[in-house]
């Protein structure tokens, strides 16, 4: 994965996601994600750069997530946790989802949602990050969240909003999950093409993807791949910039990236 800050339209590459995200290693931190795009890549890409910092690293959901292959405990059992962690610094933590939640494209997989509430609370006594997957976009680039949406993890010090840069160019229906409220929000048509305008009102709106966030909160914006994605990077900067917001951090995970 490729790290980049962006600030005043001035692009500066960043070695790892925990710098770009300004993250004190030092101290204890429960870490919610929110939008679409890319969250659980992003999450997974997180926990490893603090787990070979040595870092103990529970990453959970509020919603529903993939389950990875291993290092796993879907039991609902504390010791079982506890267990797993004197061997592993980074584990995922849930209880198994009904079958109804896998989808075609992914029916070997299985998916978790999160633990009970009193359970879900005390993970963070037990390691020195939690990281949670608390939105979910069937898999979209960009959503506006629903009466029930986010459900941010209690105790959060961060929330990051993500989007993917493809959803610039793409009709609202094309592209965004729960369409009907993107619309909606901003007060168009399904047709709708969407620009870097619309990306910085979604992710900046308290309606959008600040809803209910009453901690730090900061953007990642994903998929910029190359270097006409750098360019509409810019022009996304430039609109945070007229609202008094000058920091996104800009990720891409493609393997032929031209950035």
């Amino acid at each position: 994965m490729k790290v980049f800050e962006c600030s005043n339209q001035i692009i500066k590459k960043q070695e790892f996601l925990i710098d770009a995200l300004k993250i004190d290693t030092n101290k204890q931190m429960i870490i919610s994600f929110v939008g679409g795009g890319g969250k659980t890549s992003l999450i997974y890409e997180l926990g490893s750069e603090l787990s070979k910092l040595g870092k103990k690293v529970i990453i959970t959901t509020t919603t529903h997530m993939f389950m990875p292959k291993s290092n796993v405990v879907i039991t609902g059992k504390m010791d079982d946790i506890i267990n797993l962690l004197y061997s592993e610094n980074m584990i995922t933590v849930g209880m198994l989802c009904d079958e109804k939640f896998a989808t075609i494209e992914h029916s070997e997989l299985k998916k978790i949602n999160g633990l009970p509430n009193e359970m879900a609370a005390s993970l963070i006594k037990l390691v020195d990050f939690v990281l949670v997957e608390a939105d979910g976009s069937k898999g979209l680039s960009l959503k506006m969240p629903d009466e029930h949406e986010p459900v941010i993890f209690a105790g959060s010090n961060l929330v990051v909003g993500v989007c993917g840069i493809d959803a610039i160019g793409k009709s609202i229906k094309e592209t965004c999950h729960r369409s009907n409220l993107v619309s909606k929000f901003l007060e168009t048509d399904e047709e709708h093409i969407i620009n870097e305008s619309d990306i910085a009102n979604i992710l900046l709106s308290e309606k959008g993807q600040r809803k209910g966030v009453k901690c730090g909160y900061k953007v990642i914006v994903n998929k910029v791949d190359n270097i006409e994605d750098f360019e509409i990077a810019k022009k996304i900067s430039y609109e945070f910039s007229k609202v008094g917001v000058y920091e996104l951090i800009l990720t891409t995970f493609g393997k032929n990236a031209k950035v």
